[in-house]
């Protein structure tokens, strides 16, 4: 029987051309040769290596772990790409402590037609859907002299790893108004849109979209926009929905933030607590708790059951007698930890317990406005948008990178592996290409 142990594997490399190797010659393949490869200065030989040596499982693993080390990004990349969807405990712990955000790149740009829209990634990790609005509205006049009319807001949904379109329908939102609706928010389920705005009768509008079956499911109106007794204005100023889309919270310029039951449309209670704009609302997971920010410099968390404060963080204070106030907030998914940031210069956010109340940390990313906060599946790591983007680890409060885009919304994948931020009529997907 002819002996075969000089001959290739499926793996191994033959260097030559189409003349057969020598009958005492060495086949330089294997993983002995892979891991000489490995071992070289040439940086093409251990990017030739790694892909050798990862068909070689355990001991091969190994080696590629060890290239996430490289002084070659190209090589690090290479390994990360390689190992990223091997579920192998020790890899997946070597992928845990490998930073990929330094390798994010925009890998494709959708066009919007509208200048307003909310972005969010569905909680199955594949699909991107958006509310594109603020585009064109009419209005028809009628016998009785009213105004009937709206605007015409698009729901789109694309294929989230692609960006190939799954789904376009055009809606209209009832403004009755030449205005568009400038608050636009989905739920954590990326299932309830809420949209607000203001009407041609001088009252607010909020309408309830289903984004699963594409039909409005709620609308609360009449609301005016100045308070008779003091005449200060009560024009949206932020909104929250809670995870299952049965409650919105909706603060306004008067600084009052109203509770709306979405399954009776009633008006559950309103809070009256700061002294100036709400700038952020947020909902934890439980519904049992809600953040507000405002430009009266505080942050509040309140009894979403009761309605009555639990208490005033305050820490974003003035400077040079110059309030700016804080302008943004998230809630981590547990619900433990806060999210807040202002626009001083220089910016900072500030992480707080949500059980104690204590700041944690202060972080000053130095990026211009902080616009807009959000956390992944997680909640180990969060983005912040408004200037550049930035990624951070939560419990290390590192930066993992910083992309260039000013966004004024952000999403972030329930992995991790996906950023998705909206800005002037453009979305971009970043991820390791």
């Amino acid at each position: 029987m002819p002996d075969n142990t000089k001959q290739p594997g499926e793996y191994d490399a033959v260097l030559g051309g189409k003349n057969p190797p020598p009958v005492d010659g060495v086949v330089l393949g294997g993983l002995s040769g892979a891991k000489q490869r490995f071992a070289s200065s040439d940086e093409n030989y251990r990017l030739l290596a790694i892909s050798q040596l990862i068909n070689y499982r355990q001991e091969g693993w190994d080696f590629v772990i060890q290239a996430l080390k490289d002084p070659s990004k190209k090589v690090q990349l290479a390994a990360y790409k390689l190992l990223r969807d091997i579920s192998e405990l020790k890899v997946k712990q070597a992928i845990l402590e490998f930073n990929p955000y330094r390798f994010f790149e925009c890998v494709y740009t959708i066009d919007l037609n509208r200048n307003d829209a909310a972005i969010a990634i569905h909680p199955d990790g594949k699909t991107l859907v958006c509310c594109d609005a603020g585009g064109s509205s009419f209005e028809e006049p009628q016998r009785d002299g009213s105004i009937v009319g709206g605007t015409y807001i698009d729901f789109k949904k694309w294929d989230l790893k692609t960006g190939k379109s799954l789904r376009t329908i055009s809606k209209i939102f009832g403004t009755r108004v030449k205005d568009y609706p400038k608050h636009l928010t989905f739920s954590s389920d990326a299932q309830t849109l809420a949209i607000g705005g203001s009407q041609h009768d001088s009252t607010i509008r909020t309408e309830i979209w289903n984004f699963n079956t594409e039909q409005l499911s709620h609308v609360i109106s009449g609301q005016p926009l100045w308070e008779s007794e003091t005449r200060r204005r009560n024009t949206l100023t932020a909104i929250a929905l809670s995870s299952d889309g049965k409650i919105l919270a909706s603060g306004n310029e008067a600084g009052n933030i109203l509770i709306w039951d979405l399954e009776t449309k009633q008006n559950i209670y309103t809070i009256k607590g700061h002294s100036k704009n709400i700038t952020s609302l947020a909902i934890n997971i439980d519904a049992k708790i809600l953040a507000s920010a405002s430009l009266d410099e505080t942050i509040k968390l309140w009894n979403l059951i009761t309605g009555g404060e639990i208490y005033t963080l305050v820490g974003h204070e003035s400077i040079n007698g110059h309030p700016y106030g804080v302008v943004s907030l998230a809630i981590s998914p547990n619900g433990q930890t806060l999210i807040t940031g202002d626009n001083h210069l220089p910016t900072r956010i500030r992480i707080w317990d949500l059980r104690t109340g204590k700041e944690v940390h202060t972080l000053f990313p130095n990026s211009g406005q902080l616009n807009f906060f959000t956390f992944n599946s997680d909640g180990k790591i969060f983005v912040n948008c408004g200037g550049d983007i930035n990624i951070w680890n939560l419990q290390t409060q590192e930066r993992l990178a910083k992309l260039s885009s000013y966004g004024k919304s952000v999403a972030i994948s329930p992995d991790g592996q996906t950023i998705v931020s909206y800005v002037r009529k453009l979305i971009q997907v970043w991820r390791v290409p």
